[in-house]
């Protein structure tokens, strides 16, 4: 009787949660073997296959389930679980695993936001800009993590110190720097990075890109190895 009992229910919760989202940026997932993509906009669902024809469908109201969301149109069928998803051929991680049906056809890909590393031991990166302002391309711009201590260089001196990572929070501890002079523009590269670095900051990551920001500014890395 209770198993009788539990079809009708979920069914009505299914119902009772099936919404538009808010409008958003686009939605984008990937795949390989094949390549594909997909793009959920305000208006559309758009599939489009490795060297094939774009197939695109009116963007429905998404269900949403305990999961994720779920979006059903004649052609394209969505399936979107929250969980850490591998791309299978880099080290990006996404915060979605998306099943996609095409006329009939599955593709697993991910999508949703690139995340942080779960462990940034064993990365390097160019420092790209500080606070907007590009770093040259001559010259030592850099921060690169071991397993318990993160070293930087913005030009000029050399500095390190323990770190650690909550969540999308990197804490960097006091740092031991070499005081020599520097001439413009590495003395202000690094007066600001050091500044920077000095307190907590939000890690925002774009595939190899890694954006670091608190209220004393932005350094912008580009990943290296």
């Amino acid at each position: 009787m209770k198993a009788f009992l539990a079809l009708p229910v979920a069914l009505l919760l299914n119902a009772c949660m099936t919404y538009p989202p808010p409008s958003t940026a686009p939605y984008r997932a990937i795949g390989t073997e094949p390549f594909w993509s997909l793009v959920i906009d305000d208006r559309d669902v758009t599939f489009i296959p490795a060297g094939g024809e774009p197939i695109r469908q009116p963007r429905p109201p998404a269900i949403v389930g305990i999961a994720g969301e779920i979006y059903q149109t004649p052609r394209i069928h969505v399936n979107i679980v929250h969980a850490s998803c591998s791309d299978g051929m880099s080290d990006k991680i996404y915060s979605d695993k998306v099943q996609v049906d095409v006329d009939g056809k599955r593709f697993n890909g991910c999508g949703g936001d690139p995340v942080a590393p779960a462990t940034l031991a064993g990365t390097n990166w160019r420092v790209e800009s500080v606070n907007g302002r590009p770093t040259p391309q001559q010259g030592d711009y850099f921060v690169q993590f071991d397993a318990d201590r993160v070293s930087a260089k913005f030009g000029c001196n050399s500095m390190s110190g323990g770190y650690s990572v909550g969540g999308d929070t990197l804490n960097v501890g006091a740092m031991a720097m070499t005081r020599k002079f520097c001439p413009e523009p590495a003395m202000s590269f690094e007066n600001q990075g050091a500044k920077i670095l000095g307190q907590p900051v939000t890690m925002k990551p774009n595939g190899d890109r890694l954006t670091l920001s608190n209220s004393a500014g932005t350094i912008e890395l580009r990943q290296t190895f």
